[in-house]
């Protein structure tokens, strides 16, 4: 099969990332598979607080070599934050059997979208926001502008991909159209992530921590959105070591210092190996968001604290090695952003305990290969005529 993933953007050194993950494992399927993207980073110099814009075409000819994939690189005219504007490569459209968009909010997607349409071609895409920003006037101008996008996209899918419910939610709200969705969780590389007792003993041994301390792990971006000095109170209170590891917003560091001396271990951002190293040495990873790092942590074989929301119970329900705390109600944007004044100290003091000691081995569940297997099934099922895609 001929398949077409666009997107605004690839950085082309990040492999847990959508559009490396599905068109290298299609490859792999045996499917002829065509990438085009801006040459853009996906971090816009403009923006308020960002770190430096990387160079996302930096490792393309490795990428080339090793999926077999054709990557359009194309020049990008026009960009205010993730609106990014490019001449599609019209060849490539037409002769795909199917046209997979990644995120409507890019711009250029949905104008790849409605040119699939007029070439008669399946759209399959994947629909990342789960909710309309509203802090600034800036912001809200900017949700609106999105929910035009996926407007005038939606006319064009044949089947819409989320990660999350709040996913699903917020395309829907923006688009009187009824279109089949269905859940489509990232995966993960189990090369990339799986346990290692040997990386767990030498990593703790490294860290200078005893071999029957209870260790929990919070990483990624560490910001106050995410409730981190919640999270540190609560494993103070559970008696649990922390380690921090990420990028630490300047606020919540100071939060934490107000705290007092506390046991936690701070590290910085680390690669994905490093990252699992981490990973192996914890017995629990607390999540106060959605993250794909969900899927990475518990390939490792580690316990989940996870949001009680309603993906929460949809995934994990049943699930002994993961607990769940608060609910729906804690979130303005189910699983991504909290209402003012919400504390999770105490549910998180509460949920951390009901996780007994367990013998570790990796997990299989969400990998990028079955995930992706399941992504190539629904391409049969909307070229196929008269085959009709299940809503989930």
């Amino acid at each position: 099969m001929r398949i077409l993933i666009a997107s605004g953007f690839f950085e082309s050194e990040l492999p847990s990332y959508r559009e490396y993950s599905y068109s290298s494992e299609l490859a792999a399927l045996g499917h002829t598979v065509t990438l085009m993207c801006g040459d853009q980073s996906q971090t816009w110099r403009f923006s308020r607080g960002a770190t430096t814009p990387s160079n996302p075409s930096l490792g393309d000819n490795e990428f080339r070599a090793a999926t077999g994939v054709t990557l359009l690189r194309r020049k990008v005219f026009f960009r205010v934050s993730d609106l990014v504007l490019y001449l599609p490569v019209i060849s490539a459209i037409r002769s795909a059997d199917v046209v997979h968009v990644i995120e409507f909010r890019q711009g250029v997607t949905v104008l790849i979208a409605l040119l699939a349409r007029l070439f008669g071609k399946p759209v399959v895409y994947d629909h990342e926001q789960r909710g309309d920003r509203t802090a600034r006037w800036y912001s809200r101008v900017d949700s609106l502008l999105r929910r035009a996008l996926i407007f005038t996209g939606s006319w064009c899918v044949d089947c819409v991909r989320h990660t999350v419910l709040a996913n699903r939610d917020h395309f829907l709200s923006c688009t009187p159209r009824q279109v089949p969705t269905m859940f489509a969780p990232l995966g993960t590389d189990p090369r990339r992530f799986h346990f290692s007792a040997d990386e767990r003993d030498a990593t703790r041994k490294t860290l200078g921590i005893a071999p029957d301390s209870r260790v929990a792990v919070m990483s990624g971006k560490l910001h106050v959105m995410k409730r981190v000095t919640d999270v540190v109170k609560a494993c103070r209170a559970a008696g649990v070591r922390l380690i921090l590891i990420g990028t630490i917003a300047p606020e919540v560091q100071a939060a934490i210092d107000e705290l007092g001396p506390g046991d936690e271990i701070i590290l910085p951002p680390a690669s994905s190996a490093g990252l699992r190293a981490v990973y192996c040495a914890a017995d629990l990873a607390i999540f106060t968001t959605f993250t794909l790092s969900y899927w990475e942590a518990y390939a490792t074989g580690i316990q989940l604290v996870v949001p009680g929301t309603a993906f929460g119970k949809m995934v994990f329900a049943g699930d002994a090695n993961v607990a769940l705390f608060g609910s729906d109600d804690m979130f303005r944007v189910a699983d991504e952003e909290y209402l003012k004044g919400v504390d999770i100290t105490q549910m998180l003091a509460t949920a951390i305990p009901t996780l007994p000691m367990q013998v570790r081995s990796s997990r299989s569940r969400y990998t990028a290969e079955t995930q992706v297997q399941q992504l190539a099934k629904l391409y049969a099922r909307v070229t196929t005529p008269g085959e009709s895609v299940h809503a989930a």
